[in-house]
């Protein structure tokens, strides 16, 4: 009787995705298998693309970690892997995170590699000289790789070093150019920057028959990739965090024709951190964490009790004061504000006093965040000064507190920086009308949930709410006062 078996195929990088690595060791796995007698149904071969086992630890990658909850739950005890290299490139990962915990569930766990027709002993001297070996050799490759890429971001010439060509894009001598996807990225932005999330976007693109990256269906975390990607910008951005020494992040700005606007990047990093302060943006509750009672001055909760009976649903949602024990229907508050609200922004971001205040309080926060980061510069340089005397005198007590203390100083810095560079960017957007020209049209169109939910985010401080009394819609004094906040804003 032929006994089931699972497998494990991992594909290290993208350049793999085009020399059919994983083909050619399902190959091999189903070979292997009809050797010895075993099953290897497809939907047992767990895939692992374009994952590192040098940079990953066996119980970080997802694939593996879901093949081994999947024997347990049907007890199977055999599992197949090409050779070791897959599984693992850290020395001895798989065997402390995977393999161990496994043979204590299964105590008859039988792992193969399809060269051997004996299971692997993870005790035997050969097998763990063989993983170290694997070990060290992605340590060279790996410092060869820094050392190459790092030598191409240095030198003078703006040429892309090797990689993975951003879906949108096409690239043509080493330069990229927009291609026919650039109008879907650009839709992409547009509905993130009016709050869709990454899922809500996915389903559009796949109900609109949009092919995703990978020819097949969208997903949440694809949609995500393609959001926080600065290439759309026309930037390019290089991370080298496994550098010992030197510079760790290259900027490279204007290299190639941007398919979005800084301005639009900026707005869906902006919606994700209001969404952060105040909550979800796809919600019944318009007023999430903007409600509060005229009387205790208390935030308001939520309460949703809506029911489905005979395949029609009934709505019963309120926003609640449990110190004040009385709730108030969203759908009266709702009906009653929001008209209010979206002709009182329509009169706001039409007014030319209004986005004159908004372009010199903004004008007013660039210089006063340029000063901090002056300020800060000349610490660090001072305290910098001061580490090198007291290195000189071998305190190394001293020393490690000025270590510290320069430490703080740069990351405040490279807070203000981030935070100097939003200012910047919507300076640019108030000079060319972009954000006040969004809302021109709040009047004339049947706008979502989710549009509006952002207004009242973007515009509105607080609602004071009582049932004794007419609720009261405060505006912000400032309307960008929250995109400060955002460090990555």
């Amino acid at each position: 009787m032929q006994r089931l078996a699972f497998a494990y195929i991992r594909r290290s990088s993208y350049k793999q995705q085009d020399n059919n690595s994983v083909e050619i060791q399902k190959q091999h796995i189903k070979e292997f298998a009809k050797r010895n007698g075993l099953i290897v149904p497809d939907e047992f071969i767990f895939i692992e693309d374009v994952t590192s086992a040098f940079t990953k630890r066996a119980n970080k990658r997802k694939q593996l970690m879901m093949m081994g909850k999947k024997m347990l739950e049907m007890n199977v005890s055999v599992v197949i892997f090409n050779d070791i290299s897959r599984m693992d490139r850290t020395g001895y990962s798989f065997a402390i995170d995977f393999y161990r915990p496994m043979l204590e569930k299964i105590p008859n766990l039988q792992v193969f590699t399809v060269d051997s027709n004996e299971p692997i002993d993870f005790e035997n001297t050969n097998i763990k000289l063989n993983f170290l070996l694997f070990n060290h050799e992605s340590e060279v490759k790996s410092v060869r790789a820094i050392g190459n890429l790092t030598a191409v971001l240095e030198q003078e010439t703006r040429i892309r070093p090797g990689s993975k060509v951003p879906y949108g894009y096409c690239q043509i001598e080493k330069q990229l150019h927009p291609n026919e996807d650039a109008e879907v990225v650009n839709f992409i932005y547009f509905l993130a920057s009016w709050g869709t999330s990454f899922k809500r976007i996915a389903t559009f693109l796949d109900e609109a028959r949009i092919p995703a990256p990978n020819g097949g269906t969208w997903n949440s975390s694809t949609i995500e990739n393609i959001l926080n990607n600065p290439v759309y910008s026309g930037n390019l951005i290089w991370q080298v965090p496994k550098r010992k020494e030197g510079q760790k992040q290259f900027v490279f700005e204007d290299t190639h024709k941007p398919i979005i606007t800084d301005f639009v990047s900026q707005l869906q990093i902006y919606n994700r951190h209001l969404q952060g302060i105040y909550g979800r943006l796809d919600t019944p509750f318009l007023f999430l964490n903007k409600i509060t009672c005229r009387h205790c001055k208390q935030g308001l909760i939520t309460q949703n009790g809506s029911t489905k009976r005979n395949g029609t649903v009934y709505n019963y949602q309120y926003y609640v004061c449990k110190n004040c024990n009385y709730k108030v229907n969203t759908n009266e508050v709702h009906e009653k504000l929001i008209p209010l609200m979206l002709k009182k922004v329509y009169e706001l971001v039409s007014s030319t006093e209004i986005q004159q205040q908004s372009k010199n309080f903004v004008l007013q926060m660039i210089l006063e965040t340029e000063g901090q980061i002056e300020s800060l510069e000349n610490k660090v340089g001072i305290f910098s000064r001061k580490l090198l005397q007291a290195k000189e005198l071998n305190d190394r007590l001293l020393e490690s507190q000025i270590s510290s203390a320069i430490k703080q100083y740069k990351h405040s810095l490279e807070e203000l920086n981030s935070c100097h560079t939003s200012l910047v960017r919507l300076n640019n957007s108030l000079k060319s009308d972009q954000f006040f020209s969004r809302f021109e049209n709040i009047l004339k169109f049947d706008l979502g949930d989710i549009e509006k939910r952002l207004i009242i985010l973007y515009f509105i401080d607080s609602v004071i709410l009582a049932t004794d009394q007419q609720p009261t819609v405060q505006f912000k004094s400032n309307i960008f006062g929250d995109f400060l906040i955002s460090k990555n804003g």
